[in-house]
């Protein structure tokens, strides 16, 4: 695209050349700079209007001779020409100046972001850890994909969720339920009580601040939880979010079975019920644990069959979490030809068998 300008520019010269004196494509020379402006910096703007300029002067009084016209019309014809190129330079200092400010703004927005979702630490215990995050869209300022880790007492839990819509009403549900999850795990011995413990914040703050869609506002979130006590197990609970998948050394992938009635956070559920919800497992040295938003099992390809983890991934290895999450990631690009329909948020674990 960057070297369009330059081809509508010798395209011209050429046809200017090859056709009757009285044809001079005008069209074409004054293209060149509008294009540069929209899509180049201001230096190439200026080079192109320039050369622009130039090119076409010579074109339109002498080298063409377009019947019935004086020369004083052959050279308002160049003045238009010089116009053109002058509105070009002015149309490209506005794109200039609204990619700055968009710029800044993202990168104001990539500070927040990493603020309220930081990066997890890359080990904890027996436990390396890896988390990716792929936008659906360019430019997007602010997701509603989550992701934690906290090392407590009772063990290493762990959350990943997905708030339904964006904006800055996502972005503050999201600090809403990681703040809530920071301070609530290392109080709250029971997983299924700590999941209440996120709904029930989630409702106080939503009461206040009208963060969620009154009709169709919830979070989606799995929590889960490697005991200190009994660091070869696996605890999970799922509200209304995709299952847990774990890779163990040898073995076929396999998801968690998780209760299907299990609604997203934000519904209003009394944390008895949540006690059923809780589903145990082995996690044995060498396996990994991957968790996951619907963006990832959402992701449709040309034909629009939906991306299964669980198949792509079996029989490959890895070395660790960060190879599995580079691993994943490329598969999606590639299953949706990088159309990515929903933010996707990705959390690896890998189950040391040797920790340090």
């Amino acid at each position: 695209m960057r070297l369009f300008p330059a081809v509508l520019l010798c395209i011209a010269v050429l046809l200017n050349l090859v056709t009757p004196v009285h044809l001079t494509f005008i069209g074409l020379f004054v293209a060149a700079p509008l294009i540069a402006a929209a899509i180049d910096t201001p230096r190439i703007t200026l080079a192109t209007a320039v050369a622009t300029i130039a090119i076409t002067t010579p074109f339109l009084t002498v080298v063409n001779e377009p019947p019935n016209l004086s020369v004083t019309e052959r050279w308002v014809l160049v003045s238009t020409v010089v116009v053109v190129s002058g509105l070009a330079l002015a149309v490209n200092a506005v794109v200039t100046a609204a990619q700055r400010r968009m710029a800044s703004a993202l990168g104001i927005a990539e500070i927040v972001q990493r603020a309220v979702v930081p990066p997890p630490p890359s080990r904890t215990g027996p436990l390396r850890i890896a988390a990716r995050y792929r936008s659906a869209q360019r430019g997007t300022l602010v997701g509603g994909d989550l992701y934690a880790t906290q090392e407590t007492s009772f063990g290493t839990r762990l959350i990943v969720g997905d708030v339904s819509g964006k904006g800055l009403g996502a972005a503050a549900t999201v600090a809403v339920v990681l703040g809530a999850f920071r301070e609530w795990s290392t109080h709250e011995p029971d997983l299924a009580r700590l999941a209440w413990r996120l709904e029930e914040a989630l409702l106080r703050e939503n009461r206040r601040m009208h963060l969620l869609d009154p009709e169709e506002g919830f979070v989606t979130a799995v929590l889960a939880e490697i005991p200190h006590s009994a660091p070869d197990r696996l605890h999970a609970v799922c509200c209304g979010h995709p299952p847990p998948l774990l890779l163990p050394p040898g073995r076929p992938p396999r998801y968690l079975p998780v209760p299907e009635s299990a609604p997203p956070l934000g519904l209003g559920r009394e944390p008895e019920v949540l006690k059923g919800d809780v589903q145990r497992t082995d996690f044995l040295p060498g396996t990994f644990l991957l968790l996951y938003t619907d963006g990832v099992t959402e992701a449709r390809n040309a034909l629009g069959e939906f991306y299964d983890p669980a198949t792509a991934l079996e029989g490959r290895a890895f070395h660790d979490p960060d190879d599995l999450a580079d691993a994943l990631t490329a598969d999606i690009i590639a299953h949706t030809g990088g159309a990515l329909r929903d933010d996707a948020a990705i959390l690896a674990v890998h189950h040391t068998p040797n920790p340090p």
